[in-house]
C-alpha cells in the first residue's frame, strides 16, 4: 500500500489536475500489458468490492521498464467532496501470461517518481 496525505485546505472544485504514476517492470519480448485501475467501495450485497475507473492496454517492447501516468482527477475530487467514500484504489498490471508487472516499491537502485 502507498498512502498519500492531502492538506485539508485542498478543495475539490479547485483540483485542475491529478496524476498517479506507476512503474511497469521491463519485459523480455514484445508484450501487451493490461492495466486496471479500480476504486475500492464498501462491499455490496452481491460481494462487489470495487468499481472500474479505467483500463489501459499498452504495447511494451523489450528493454527498460516504463512509467505510466494515470489521470485520477475525478477520483480525487470525489474523495475530497465525500471523504468517507475514500477506501482507496487498486492498480493491477499484468502481461498476457498473467505476470504482475506493477512495481509498488522501488527495488535496490530503482528510483521512485
Amino acid at each position: 500500500c502507498c498512502f498519500f496525505k492531502f492538506s485539508s485546505k485542498i478543495q475539490y472544485n479547485k483540483v485542475v489536475k491529478a496524476q498517479l504514476w506507476i512503474y511497469l517492470r521491463q519485459v523480455q519480448k514484445p508484450t501487451t500489458v493490461f492495466v486496471q485501475i479500480l476504486r475500492l467501495i464498501k462491499p455490496m450485497k452481491d460481494g462487489t468490492r470495487y468499481t472500474g475507473i479505467r483500463s489501459l492496454k499498452l504495447d511494451m517492447n523489450p528493454g527498460n521498464g516504463i512509467w505510466q501516468s494515470i489521470d485520477v482527477k475525478t477520483v480525487l475530487q470525489n474523495w475530497l467532496k465525500q471523504p468517507e467514500s475514500n477506501l482507496g484504489i487498486e492498480i493491477k498490471a499484468f502481461d498476457e501470461n498473467g505476470r504482475d508487472l506493477a512495481v509498488t516499491f522501488p527495488g535496490p537502485g530503482e528510483d521512485g517518481l
